[in-house]
């Protein structure tokens, strides 16, 4: 199994268990964003690996993701704590790797939604 997708699918799952988050959705290309919404329209969401992780030629990493969250927490605490779950998860499968960027992005904020946890 590719190592990148590996990554992205641990990813996606400590981001779906972050406090105040409701959904993960596929992160990059205008073209995913289409698919994404056309995937839902037809009630399937079958893609695991949603974050997408770049790395540099010197190992540096930079991880996007793009979310839901609900209006019952904090959007700002809740993207920081999306932020410390990347963190942990790359700090403890990779050690000390160079951690360029983590970009998270909200896209839906869903009114009455209880947090997940």
């Amino acid at each position: 199994m590719d190592t990148e997708v590996e990554l992205s699918r641990l990813l996606t799952t400590a981001v779906a268990a972050t406090p105040g988050v409701t959904a993960v959705y596929a992160s990059g290309s205008p073209v995913r964003a289409v698919l994404r919404v056309a995937t839902e329209a037809f009630g399937r969401d079958d893609e695991p690996a949603k974050v997408a992780v770049t790395r540099g030629d010197d190992g540096a990493v930079v991880v996007r993701v793009t979310i839901g969250v609900t209006d019952g927490a904090p959007v700002p605490a809740t993207t920081r704590l999306v932020g410390d779950a990347i963190r942990s998860v790359l700090l403890e499968r990779d050690g000390a790797a160079a951690i360029t960027g983590i970009d998270v992005r909200v896209c839906r904020i869903e009114e009455g939604a209880a947090p997940t946890r």
